[in-house]
């Protein structure tokens, strides 16, 4: 299989011409669409690029815009549309490099603005401001070792273990969870 496609909530959004918010305010909570179905990175969803261009409302009122899927395919390279999280290759976002290395998301978010050879070379960019960056696992591992001899005062360490886990999709470190944010976040807390 070539490389995925694969939506956040934004791509999915723009794929059917709505607002972000149908995605996470009205298809998630109505049971339209599932977190279960998308692969967590980074505390947020990422659902297969079949299953996005397969989905469809109860009222046929969703209507996918080919000419955007065929934009996304493009603007990611990828050259499959899978239909489930189990068919996408292991992804690692902030967190999950962070812990792949020992290293905090600021080290990540350093190297990426400094643009330093330390990090491998982003698979995915995906839509908006604060866009998000993504990699395929096999891409960071395969960097492993510049990044290791890039690194200063051996601070970077591979973690075998969070490789591992990452590859067998059973990673529950930093960034496995959906974690609320904004108003809804505050609900219940004093």
């Amino acid at each position: 299989m070539g490389k995925p496609l694969i939506v956040g909530r934004k791509e999915f959004a723009k794929l059917f011409d709505v607002a972000p918010t149908s995605v996470s305010d009205r298809w998630v909570p109505r049971g339209l669409l599932r977190y279960e179905d998308a692969a967590i990175v980074s505390g947020k969803p990422y659902w297969p690029g079949g299953l996005a261009a397969a989905f469809q409302t109860p009222t046929g009122r969703a209507t996918l815009n080919e000419t955007v899927l065929a934009q996304l395919m493009e603007a990611q390279g990828a050259r499959a549309l899978p239909r489930t999280k189990e068919d996408l290759p292991a992804l690692v976002g902030y967190q999950e490099y962070a812990a792949l290395f020992d290293v905090t998301q600021e080290h990540i978010a350093g190297a990426m603005k400094k643009q330093s050879e330390i990090l491998a070379p982003v698979d995915y960019v995906m839509e908006g401001p604060g866009a998000s960056k993504l990699w395929l696992l096999e891409t960071v591992l395969g960097h492993a070792e510049t990044t290791l001899r890039v690194s200063r005062q051996d601070r970077w360490a591979l973690q075998k273990d969070v490789a591992k886990a990452l590859l067998e999709k059973q990673y529950e470190g930093p960034g496995s969870r959906i974690v609320a944010r904004g108003a809804k976040a505050q609900v219940g807390k004093s």
